[in-house]
């Protein structure tokens, strides 16, 4: 004959052993995913700035922004004028004054800038954006984080 405390002792058992089963497999499951090269990727910024050409359109400019804004995980898209180009220059090198000085607005390039945010960054669109009348060159970086270094992509 079974005691009135047996029931509850099986019942302790067959908890301590399911909950002793779920802690074996979840860690027998992330071995194996971290074994096969699984890492988790964080989101990263990437930082996309376009120059346009000194002598580039109104319809160019127009063909360019929207061609910027069908970009995947694009941001807002702003255009950075050459007078907020050279304020830009010059508040990065405000403990080197002497280094931009002589800097003209002329020599500034106006540009479409936005951020786009993600695990990785996708090439594809580049070389079609690169080619695109009106563009002189396309540059983009990878902001750094706390724990990661930046880096400027080649694309």
């Amino acid at each position: 004959m079974s005691s009135p405390t047996e029931p509850s002792r099986r019942f302790v058992q067959t908890l301590a052993i399911t909950a002793a089963a779920l802690a074996l497999g979840a860690v027998a499951s992330t071995s194996v995913m971290l074994f096969a090269g699984w890492r988790y990727t964080p989101e990263r910024k990437f930082e996309v700035a376009v120059f346009l050409e000194p002598e580039v359109s109104e319809s160019e400019k127009e063909t360019i922004l929207a061609e910027l804004s069908t970009f995947p995980d694009a941001g807002e898209v702003r255009l950075e004028t050459r007078d907020e180009a050279l304020a830009r220059l010059k508040e990065t090198w405000k403990h080197q004054p002497d280094r931009v000085e002589g800097i003209q607005i002329e020599s500034m390039s106006e540009s479409f800038r936005f951020v786009a945010a993600g695990r990785g960054f996708d090439c594809g669109s580049v070389p079609g954006i690169r080619e695109m009348a009106g563009v002189e060159r396309v540059w983009i970086v990878m902001r750094a984080t706390p724990s990661r270094y930046g880096a400027e992509l080649a694309c």
